[in-house]
């Protein structure tokens, strides 16, 4: 017979174990005592189970109680929403209530509505809220709280806002969720956090991290700096959404002091300087943060690794790329698609391609990025009809190109003579993927034309690129006029040249081959005593062997 003194120390037995060990030896006195299907003791192992152990042994102590009450079945469903298994916990829900005549209540609801917010799964979270409005529960504070931030995050400020004004009572949950909406969302003006942050009787550090947030989505950096100013508190959030904030605009000193002078530093707040540093292309300082946070015993995960490898990539070493490559195999890190598209990109910039290919068909899963990725690296190492291979095989698979995909490719037809092939894909990147050309698009036709010695083509090409021609065009189109001696053409390209880019010596020397090659010896003086006139020097060959 179960006796209230046997239930009673259990109980606080179970509310003073603070580790597995302790969990088992507990959980195999219950079972001597056969307690192990009372709903109080099960829901309280359920409760531990989920810091302590394994979801596969919360699954065995509910299975462990034959009649199990709503209290149990709500325990295992937070058990599954705080694990992430959202999935899971929505399904609990749906066996609960086919299978037992029990009825969800303002408990069970707000685990559900925050499966459904994680999911994003808005018609789930709508059909929730209709069992809700129909048990009675719309009116409990928890309840509608919870539906506020569902709405929210399914992308729903609509009915977020009509359940925010339907509330009898608000408390700082209310306003939060809302506010947080209003700032994570870019389509409505940081004017409506805004009004509703100043509307708020009581704030605290969530409330003043969702409007910094909100500037920094905007990219408003002098608000959010105001912002920051102005807090009574920060935390570990706010100091990590500034730092973000200042690397965004390009603010890397800024950034740098932020994440010197923070009290503490979490994983968010070194993968934030990292990436900072690699998106804007400081590899060397990235790393430099990465080895700290490695000595910090910091571990990083797919997101910090992605930047490191974005850095070893911009640095091109071989070494380098071996170095990340091992680091990520020998600490387990998880070959996400980031993580493998980062490292398949890496080993393409430093020259591995058959390491970039092997990456790539290890893919589960392609997309534009991988495909994007491969197509330049193969271009760049002179694997032309590769790329375009790839590319075919890329449009098969269903995976629609971008304008970085077009870039690689177009590229790669260039630097193989395929000009046919180039001046095709030019158009169907218009014509059938609507992509509007930009400048590096138009660099490489005027290169596959001017490779192809269709130099007034390739000129007037380069005259008609957004804001002009630019000096990568004009200097591709300048080679290939020396290639087919083309001194007429060569001339009106030069003194392009000469206006987008003075000093550049290069250029001169060009035209004055060019005008030698076609025996021009008078105009070639020419370019050579304008060049001392301007005390222009040539710069001296050098090698890195």
């Amino acid at each position: 017979m179960v006796t209230p003194h046997a239930l009673n120390a259990f109980s606080s037995l179970l509310k003073r174990c603070t580790s597995l060990s302790h969990l088992n030896q507990i959980h195999a006195a219950i079972f001597r005592t056969q307690l192990h299907s009372n709903n109080s003791l099960a829901a309280k192992l359920l409760s531990l189970s989920s810091s302590l152990s394994t979801i596969q042994y919360a699954h065995l102590v509910f299975h462990c109680v034959p009649h199990p009450n709503l209290s149990l079945w709500n325990e295992l469903i937070k058990t599954h929403v705080k694990n992430s298994l959202h999935t899971q916990a929505l399904s609990f829900y749906a066996a609960m209530t086919a299978t037992t005549p029990l009825k969800p209540n303002n408990f069970t609801f707000p685990f559900l509505l925050n499966s459904c917010a994680a999911l994003l799964s808005l018609p789930r979270g709508s059909e929730i809220h209709g069992r809700i409005v129909k048990t009675g529960f719309s009116l409990y504070l928890p309840v509608k709280n919870a539906l506020i931030d569902m709405y929210a995050k399914c992308g729903n400020l609509l009915f977020a806002r009509l359940a925010f004004d339907e509330m009898p009572q608000r408390d700082i949950v209310s306003f939060n969720a809302l506010l947080s909406a209003y700032a994570r969302n870019p389509e409505y003006e940081i004017s409506e956090a805004c009004l509703l942050f100043d509307k708020m009787a009581e704030r605290n550090v969530i409330s003043w991290n969702s409007i910094l947030m909100g500037f920094v989505r905007r990219e408003d950096l002098e608000k959010a700096r105001k912002v920051f100013a102005e807090m009574p508190e920060r935390n570990v959030v706010s100091w990590t959404t500034m730092l973000v904030g200042c690397t965004k605009a390009g603010q890397l000193a800024l950034a740098r002091s932020i994440f010197e002078e923070m009290p503490e530093r979490n994983l968010v707040s070194w993968t934030a300087m990292i990436t900072g540093y690699a998106q804007n292309g400081e590899p060397s300082k990235a790393l430099a943060i990465f080895r700290r946070m490695v000595a910090s015993r910091i571990r990083p995960d797919e997101v910090t690794m992605t930047g490191v490898i974005s850095s070893c990539a911009q640095l091109g070493g071989s070494e380098l790329a071996i170095w990340v490559s091992s680091y990520v195999e020998d600490n387990a890190i998880p070959l996400n698609s980031h993580v493998l598209t980062a490292l398949l990109d890496m080993h393409a910039k430093c020259g591995n391609v058959d390491k970039a290919c092997e990456l790539f068909d290890r893919m589960d899963q392609r997309d534009v990025y991988s495909y994007s990725a491969l197509i330049a690296g193969l271009a760049s190492h002179g694997y032309g009809k590769e790329a375009l291979t790839v590319f075919q095989r890329m449009e098969r698979e269903g995976v629609e190109p971008d304008d970085v995909t077009f870039v690689g490719v177009l590229n790669a037809c260039s630097h193989a003579g395929l000009i046919d092939e180039g001046l095709q894909l030019w158009d169907r990147m218009i014509e059938i993927y609507k992509i509007a050309p930009c400048a590096d698009h138009y660099a490489c036709v005027v290169d596959i034309l001017g490779r192809a010695g269709r130099l007034e083509e390739a000129h007037s090409m380069a005259k008609v690129m957004p804001n002009g021609p630019h000096a990568g065009a004009l200097g591709a189109l300048l080679a290939s006029c020396k290639t087919y001696s083309n001194s007429q053409i060569a001339e009106v390209v030069a003194q392009e040249l000469f206006e987008l880019e003075p000093d550049n010596t290069g250029n001169y020397i060009l035209l004055s081959s060019i005008y030698a090659s076609s025996g021009r010896w008078c105009d070639a003086e020419r370019v050579r005593l304008a060049m001392k006139e301007r005390r222009m020097m040539k710069t001296p060959g050098c090698s890195w062997i």
